[in-house]
């Protein structure tokens, strides 16, 4: 039963268009919710609301984000991914709208702080991940890297789009213009194209075909699963998400302190938005290449050398006294930022499973948040005691070190595939 979806013929395996669909609403998901920046200059200039307070709403969206992480991932593993990305994606378009008609600050504060966060919640990563993981299993490194790439093409298209809609039309127009995207755009296409997972319309993950060798070891893989409760008492589970904690912490610390940190070593105003754009398109050809190997190099390994690398970027970011340097510092923190993303949830999707998998993963995204909101206010702190930055780059250098050495501790070998390999043989 297709309940909905795109008529096709039934020989054509869906998941590359589920690839595709998720990739669309990521890019407009994450776009969104990173567009706030753009729209301090109009309101202050409209309203006369100080910077400090429009960034409190960014603090109080965050939080909310990873509030919501764990109960979204609950909801999907309930009532499946395909609704939950529907509705989270519909409450950000509304979210927008509403935002073009506010005049106090509360109401920025509830439309954005709140109800975009929510929605962002519920069709950010965590939700995506969990749907290509069903779709994907021995192809699974590969196609969340291709859908994640949604999340540097968001930046590097919807942060300009809207500048330019603000500069020509005005910000509530811009509001609008990126509230009808989700609306007009996403939702129809997750509604019509998605299904939650292959089995229900009789196609199996990968697309491979019934009966076959390759059929019954990713049926086997697939169809197990660890159950929530006992996933966090498992040591790969916490393994995974503090090693995960130490990307939150460092993201977050670099996308909202760069900015001033280049304008600290004598940049201009425009410079840390460059850089933060040069990073995203690093990032995105990164993610592609690792997903083509990461199977090969293996997750594990592949989590740390990219925490690693991060880490010295982080290094080279702190010794930096010249512009040059941060430009260097772009390329490779891009490099060894996003692809983050996809190889953690492809740890967690091998060792649980996907049963129960919104729940595991929105946990981790949680903890994640919560090192994110930790690192942006040391960063501030930071800057405002010592003068400098150099002290938080290299607490974040540290984190990320110890990052690598707890993804080294996770097992190669998942235990869900250690308990069904020999089922898949019989």
């Amino acid at each position: 039963m297709q309940s909905g979806a795109i008529r096709r013929d039934d020989s054509t395996f869906l998941g590359p268009y589920v690839v595709g669909v998720t990739f669309l609403a990521l890019m407009g998901a994450f776009g969104l919710n990173l567009s706030a920046g753009q729209f301090f200059e109009p309101l202050t200039g409209a309203y006369g609301w100080e910077l400090s307070l429009l960034s409190l709403a960014v603090s109080v969206n965050m939080i909310t984000w990873g509030i919501f992480q764990p109960v979204m991932g609950r909801l999907i593993d309930w009532i499946g991914p395909k609704l939950v990305i529907a509705g989270s994606a519909a409450l950000m378009g509304v979210a927008f709208l509403l935002s073009a008609t506010i005049t106090t600050v509360w109401e920025f504060f509830l439309y954005y702080g709140v109800l975009t966060a929510v929605g962002f919640a519920g069709c950010s990563s965590m939700a995506h991940s969990v749907l290509v993981s069903k779709w994907y299993v021995r192809d699974r490194s590969e196609m969340l890297g291709k859908s994640s790439m949604g999340i540097n093409i968001g930046q590097l298209v919807i942060l300009p789009l809207a500048g330019y809609l603000i500069a020509i039309a005005g910000f509530q127009e811009a509001f609008i213009g990126l509230g009808l995207f989700m609306l007009v755009l996403v939702v129809p296409a997750v509604l019509l194209v998605v299904e939650d997972d292959p089995t229900d319309i009789g196609q199996n993950p990968d697309g491979v075909e019934d009966g076959t060798t390759d059929d019954r070891s990713v049926q086997a893989v697939a169809s197990a699963s660890v159950p929530f409760k006992r996933a966090l008492r498992d040591r790969n589970f916490w393994l995974a998400s503090l090693s995960f904690c130490s990307c939150g912490f460092t993201l977050y610390l670099v996308t909202i302190h760069l900015p001033n940190y280049a304008t600290d070593l004598g940049g201009g105003v425009a410079l840390g938005g460059q850089l933060l754009g040069i990073a995203a398109g690093a990032s995105a050809v990164s993610m592609w290449v690792t997903g083509q190997f990461t199977e090969q190099v293996g997750k594990r390994r592949m989590l740390a050398g990219l925490h690693v690398l991060r880490g010295i970027s982080l290094a080279w970011l702190a010794l930096s006294t010249s512009l040059w340097q941060l430009y260097v510092f772009a390329v490779v923190y891009g490099v060894a930022s996003f692809p983050v993303i996809p190889t953690v949830t492809g740890i967690i999707g091998d060792h649980f499973g996907t049963n129960a998998m919104g729940g595991i993963l929105g946990t981790s995204w949680l903890l994640h948040q919560i090192f994110a909101a930790t690192g942006v206010f040391l960063g501030g702190l930071i800057r405002d005691t010592t003068g400098s930055y150099e002290l938080a780059f290299w607490s974040g250098a540290a984190l990320l070190l110890g990052g690598a050495f707890l993804s080294v501790l996770i097992e190669s070998q998942p235990r869900v595939s250690q308990k069904t390999a020999s089922a898949a043989d019989d």
